[in-house]
């Protein structure tokens, strides 16, 4: 059984102004409606629901400062490959106005589109924790319950809690690099039956004694698949439309394989995917993921919408987001960088804290960084692997400042 939060339907202008496309030039303004917030006790909570979307584009001289910050991605990659990038895709939603724009090429000289749909790689982490989320509003999981209350594994045996597994502090450690390529590549895998246990079992992760400095590693996330799938009684991707793209007006968005992309896609290069069966980066690679740790494909606009309606309290309660984003322990993994509840959070990219996740798959680099005291959400999708997106969402953050 599915759980859902009531929202109000979305109307036609809605709909509307959320399936705008940018078919002109680089840099054409998106304009985004939503549904004003629903009304719930839990609106006395300390973290307050983010202002009803308006469907207006961002001034004129904003826009430019914003597709500047792409166009520069682009003259840094070609006076060194390891700067920049070589195409990218942005979106910024605010509840002052909303802004998408494109630059440069994919990884088979196509021009990337704003409205191009790219892998989101670790993104996916956000949707998964958002689903534990509403089980947990629903009396469905305890998230202070040892994990193994819920189910049956070998990797559950430390005792850590459903929230301590959100957060990546469950003692869960990832195979070496290159098992995750292995798994893509094994025949078996690209299977229906293939099923998320098997997954695991392919991997073998291995199991310390948990403790408060989170170690990454998105096996946590394969067995928070497990989690949802035994307390709904459906597949991840089912789960994920009803309870969550749906509810958040999502359009552009699928949970691969049960779910293929929409055209216009951003390719993979040649040398990964030598010809394309219409997923991303292809079937072989997503499959394996479950839409729990990677899988979902989107454009950048519907990336930076769900991080507006996410952590702008619009689908779970305040009290639900607050927790989302609240570090367990102040422990970090990277100086700048913590880790909530399926939640980076970000002190080094704004002169206020930012919540979302980065995101790195074998084509592809994500980032999504929302302001809650801006009422900001941004995305960035870079069909390229190992770049560091995190550079544009500064510049982008920034230029939206100095508006």
């Amino acid at each position: 059984m599915t759980i859902r939060r009531a929202l109000p339907p979305v109307s036609a202008m809605v709909v509307a102004a959320l399936l705008a496309a940018c078919t002109g030039a680089a840099g054409d303004a998106v304009r985004v409606s939503a549904p004003p917030p629903t009304t719930s006790t839990a609106a006395a909570a300390p973290y307050a629901t983010f202002p009803a979307l308006v469907a207006r584009a961002l001034p004129q001289s904003t826009q430019q400062k914003l597709q500047a910050v792409l166009d520069e991605a682009l003259v840094l990659h070609a006076a060194s490959p390891a700067s920049g990038a070589r195409g990218l895709a942005a979106a910024v939603i605010s509840d002052h106005g909303s802004w998408a724009g494109a630059a440069g090429t994919d990884g088979v000289g196509a021009r990337v589109q704003v409205r191009s749909m790219m892998p989101i790689d670790s993104i996916t982490k956000t949707f998964t924790a958002a689903e534990v989320l509403l089980l947990s509003q629903a009396g469905k999981a305890d998230l202070d319950a040892p994990l193994s209350r819920y189910i049956d594994h070998p990797l559950t045996a430390s005792g850590a809690t459903v929230r301590q597994v959100l957060s990546m502090r469950s003692g869960v450690s990832d195979p070496r690099e290159g098992v995750y390529d292995g798994l893509a590549h094994l025949p078996e895998a690209a299977k229906a039956s293939w099923s998320i246990e098997r997954s695991l079992a392919y991997l073998r992760p291995t199991l310390s004694a948990r403790g408060p400095v989170p170690k990454y590693a998105s096996a946590n996330y394969l067995l928070l698949g497990m989690l949802v799938e035994k307390l709904t009684g459906r597949p991840m991707p089912q789960v994920l439309r009803a309870d969550l793209f749906n509810p958040a007006h999502l359009t552009r968005v699928a949970a691969q394989d049960t779910e293929r992309p929409v055209p216009p896609l951003a390719a993979a290069p040649r040398s990964l995917v030598s010809k394309s069966d219409g997923y991303l980066p292809s079937r072989a690679w997503t499959h394996p993921t479950h839409a729990t740790f990677a899988g979902i494909a989107a454009d950048a606009q519907t990336v930076a919408l769900w991080g507006y309606q996410l952590y702008g309290s619009r689908l779970l309660a305040p009290a639900s987001v607050r927790a989302m984003i609240t570090e367990p322990t102040p422990d970090q993994l990277f100086p700048g960088l913590g880790y909530a509840l399926g939640t980076m959070v970000f002190s080094d990219l704004a002169t206020d804290p930012g919540y979302g996740h980065e995101g790195s798959g074998p084509a592809s680099s994500s980032i999504l960084v929302v302001v809650p005291a801006r009422h900001l959400s941004v995305a960035i999708l870079i069909p390229e692997e190992n770049r560091h997106p995190e550079e544009q969402a500064r510049e982008l953050l920034h230029a939206f400042a100095a508006k």
